[in-house]
């Protein structure tokens, strides 16, 4: 069974296991082509706020947010894909499963397994999992035991270099 996908949408998060969810994003954009692939950072807005200092811990995230989907992006245009970077504040799986994947007409999903453990995971549950719970389309998940041993994240170090 051959699948065509056209809008590849990949989670990313800052996190190694996103970065190679993006990089298998990009070798599936590679074998549809023409296909676009959307990179998207959901800052949590249940988790970023601001403290009782007035520091602005939300813009602060939309702003490495907007630095790492940009970064990708980028990175996706030298392998000739078309590519889209959105960073957005909300509820990750949300935002994506109920906004972006039907504005953008999303039929692909890669995003890495959660790394939520314990009580907040039975609370709000992971990202990946509300994401393949609710979303109207193909989903691949990612997990850690699939990175290569000599595999290096070479766009997040790009931007914690600068």
């Amino acid at each position: 069974m051959e699948n065509n996908y056209s809008n590849i949408l990949v989670a990313v998060d800052g996190s190694y296991l996103a970065e190679w969810a993006f990089e298998n994003a990009v070798s599936i954009a590679k074998k549809n082509n023409g296909s676009h692939l959307f990179i998207v950072s959901v800052v949590d807005k249940t988790i970023s706020s601001t403290n009782s200092l007035g520091n602005n811990y939300t813009a602060k995230h939309l702003e490495f947010a907007e630095k790492l989907v940009n970064g990708y992006a980028t990175a996706a245009k030298k392998h000739r894909i078309a590519a889209t970077g959105i960073a957005v504040v909300g509820i990750p799986k949300i935002v994506i499963t109920e906004d972006i994947l039907e504005k953008y007409n999303i039929d692909l999903v890669v995003c890495g397994s959660s790394g939520l453990t314990g009580l907040k995971r039975v609370l709000i549950g992971s990202v990946s999992e509300g994401i393949v719970r609710y979303a109207n389309c193909d989903v691949i998940v990612i997990k850690h035991y699939s990175i290569p041993e000599n595999y290096t994240a070479k766009i997040i170090s790009e931007l914690s270099d600068k």
